[in-house]
């Protein structure tokens, strides 16, 4: 179905479309949520050279691609690193 006019000012075109994605986004279940960020975030990473996924993961945390640079090449005990940097992340994050 093709409208000729428009029912909506721009605005309202506008609203229609945030209250569409908001009405999506709320019968997601948490992990349909998480395969749509996933999705995305490697959409963002993927095109990037190793040397842009560098300074990215940097920016984000500069202690980070370290931990995940070991883990990656399976070097001995990076795992139990990288299981502690995020359980140490995670509790700066609820007592900063």
């Amino acid at each position: 179905m093709t409208l000729t006019k428009s029912l909506f000012t721009p605005d309202e075109i506008q609203d229609l479309k945030e209250e569409y994605v908001e009405f999506q986004i709320n019968e997601m279940t948490s992990e349909e949520m998480a395969d749509y960020i996933r999705d995305a975030e490697l959409k963002k990473v993927n095109p990037l050279s190793e040397d842009q996924l560098r300074n990215e993961i940097d920016e984000y945390d500069e202690y980070l691609y370290e931990i995940l640079a070991n883990y990656v090449k399976d070097e001995e005990d990076s795992y139990n690193a990288l299981l502690e940097f995020q359980h140490d992340r995670q509790q700066n994050i609820y007592f900063d």
